[in-house]
């Protein structure tokens, strides 16, 4: 199963479910981008090319779902312990078999391998790591 070609087409593929958000200073080779969000600090995977940049940044963030199932809680967004996220929203299909974006306080493209409703109350928990896509 291939997940994307490349960092960049990935970005392109998936860009209207980018964010700007704030990237907060790394050590150079740390492989991780934090950001600022409005339910705290957010870790992805940088998938850029290096150095990973601080400021204000339009990203794609990608997790692989873990598991989901249906909330009354409104949209929200949860670091668990080892790297997954629940993350509360609205999910709207993408082309493709498979993929989704959720509309939570920060937007987030899953990859499911079981269908996702397209409806609000929705919850999903992530594999770890989250992905940060840039240009």
């Amino acid at each position: 199963m291939l997940l994307e070609e490349s960092p960049e087409a990935f970005y392109q593929r998936f860009a209207d479910c980018r964010v700007s958000l704030l990237a907060l200073p790394v050590p150079v080779g740390y492989p991780l981008i934090e950001f600022e969000t409005p339910f705290g600090l957010l870790r992805a995977m940088d998938r850029g090319i290096p150095p990973a940049p601080s400021g204000t940044v339009e990203v794609v963030i990608h997790g692989v779902l873990h598991r989901a199932g249906r909330t009354e809680g409104r949209p929200g967004a949860t670091a668990l312990p080892g790297g997954r996220y629940r993350l509360n929203g609205r999910v709207e299909k993408l082309d493709g078999a498979g993929w989704y974006c959720l509309r939570a306080p920060v937007p987030v493209v899953i990859f499911s391998p079981i269908a996702l409703p397209a409806e609000t109350g929705i919850w999903v928990e992530t594999e770890p790591p989250l992905f940060a896509f840039r240009p």
